[in-house]
């Protein structure tokens, strides 16, 4: 039997069937994508949309921002307009500070007071340039300040007079020693002529009585007149050992009134085995005024040190203490030194030439380190200056930073006066060391006042150096 074979066909529906499910992903996938493409496309219109926003935003954000601008500039301009016009009006009461203080400059040296204060109102008045009216209210407060000091300038001016007055009473006494001094050399001078006329007197008997002896021969009368002779001899003698008596006792007398008289610096009693020298080496010791240059005042200061340690009849040790914003021993060491005569004066006075001069006054470290030395016998401090404390112990914080110079000078020359009451010279046994002060403030009231209520405070004296 012949088989027959069935013909095959292209497509079966297996085959249709998968191309059916393909077909099917197909459609799926493009439909996917599509709805991707459109939510993208939503998505890239809300960003679009947001971005539009933002930028309108910051546009009127710009805009602001340039009306601000605009705004600043306008404020930055008419503030620096009114600052002109107050530094140039500012600057016109500058210039007439200027001028007021030249007036004052020229009525009075003492002023010099009156024209710091005036100078820290003419610093208020600057650093009010915000402000017209607070520039003059500081003007008004210095005016009365003014006021003030020239009220105190008179007593203190009250007390300079009264400080010279004794300087008068002590010149005119050591006048009146001299005089007395001259009186007694020619009291020996009269006594030395009466002696000379005795001894010649005795010459001229002792001759007679040699040539009676050679031309008598008579021995009883040679006798007698030798006799008579030797009794004027003798009485002659009793006469001159009367005279030589009396002319020692005024010798005597002339030794010790001469001792007084050179034991005095002008007006200062000069005493002292143990001496401590207090030597003020700030910056105006080379000044002759607040602003004026002196070469030769820091040389007439060491020369009048020198001065000093010559006249000092009992010396015999010392030290040397210099100071200005802080304090210290001239030679390092602070053990007592021999003092020996002219070789230690000019030890002293040429370590001091070369010493610098300049800084504050800080006169309560110079006392602090002075005294350390009293319980090694110190009896006697002479102390060199020509200022008011300006720096040092004595001020709390809120005074250092809010005290005018006046106000500082004042609380720290207190300061170191009732230290000196109460702590470095109290009485020990009844007894102090002597404070002498010599001041070159040349004729300042206020370091004069300072200086001689210091000295008498601690039993000791002051002078004033006149300006040279």
């Amino acid at each position: 039997m012949r088989m027959r074979h069935k013909s095959p066909t292209l497509v079966s529906m297996w085959m249709l069937d998968v191309f059916c499910c393909a077909l099917g992903c197909a459609v799926l996938l493009w439909t996917l994508e599509s709805l991707r493409a459109s939510l993208m496309t939503e998505e890239a219109a809300a960003s679009q949309a947001d971005s539009d926003s933002t930028r309108k935003q910051l546009l009127a954000v710009q805009a602001d921002l340039e009306k601000t601008r605009a705004e600043l500039n306008a404020t930055i301009a008419d503030l620096r307009g009114r600052t002109a016009a107050l530094t140039a009006d500012l600057d016109a009461k500058e210039k007439l500070l200027v001028t007021a203080n030249a007036d004052l400059a020229n009525n009075q040296t003492a002023l010099a007071l009156a024209t710091s204060d005036l100078t820290d109102a003419k610093k208020r008045i600057a650093a009010a340039n915000s402000n017209l009216l607070t520039a003059k209210d500081d003007l008004a407060r210095s005016a009365t300040r003014t006021t003030d000091l020239e009220t105190e300038m008179a007593k203190k001016q009250q007390s300079v007079t009264e400080l010279s007055a004794r300087v008068a009473a002590l010149n005119r006494a050591d006048a009146d020693l001299r005089a007395v001094i001259r009186d007694r050399e020619k009291d020996r001078e009269t006594m030395t002529a009466k002696a000379k006329l005795a001894e010649d007197r005795l010459v001229n008997l002792d001759a007679k009585y040699q040539g009676l002896v050679k031309d008598t021969s008579d021995a009883a009368t040679a006798r007698a007149g030798m006799a008579k002779l030797q009794q004027q001899v003798d009485n002659a003698n009793l006469s001159i050992i009367d005279l030589q008596g009396e002319r020692r006792k005024l010798a005597d007398k002339i030794d010790k009134l001469r001792i007084e008289t050179e034991s005095k610096f002008a007006g200062v009693a000069l005493s002292g085995k143990r001496v401590v020298f207090v030597v003020d080496i700030s910056g105006s010791m080379k000044l002759v005024n607040e602003k004026s240059p002196d070469p030769n005042k820091w040389p007439g200061v060491v020369d009048t040190i020198g001065r000093v340690m010559r006249s000092i009849p009992d010396m015999e040790k010392y030290q040397v203490i210099v100071f200005s914003k802080k304090a210290q021993y001239l030679f390092e060491s602070a053990e007592w030194r021999d003092y020996k005569g002219e070789a230690s004066v000019k030890e002293v006075t040429d370590t001091l030439i070369k010493t610098p001069v300049g800084g504050d006054t800080n006169m309560y470290d110079a006392f602090d380190l002075a005294f350390k030395l009293r319980d090694a016998t110190l009896d006697t401090l002479y102390l060199f200056s020509d200022g008011l404390p300006t720096s040092g112990v004595g001020l709390t914080p809120q005074q250092d930073a809010s005290f005018t110079d006046t106000q500082r000078t004042d609380a720290l020359s207190r300061h170191v006066r009732n230290t000196l009451r109460t702590t470095w010279n109290r009485a020990v046994d009844g007894k102090r060391v002597k404070i002498h002060s010599i001041g070159f403030f040349y004729e300042s009231p206020e370091v004069g006042a300072f200086l001689w209520a210091l000295s008498r405070e601690n039993d000791g004296s002051f002078v004033g150096m006149s300006k040279p």
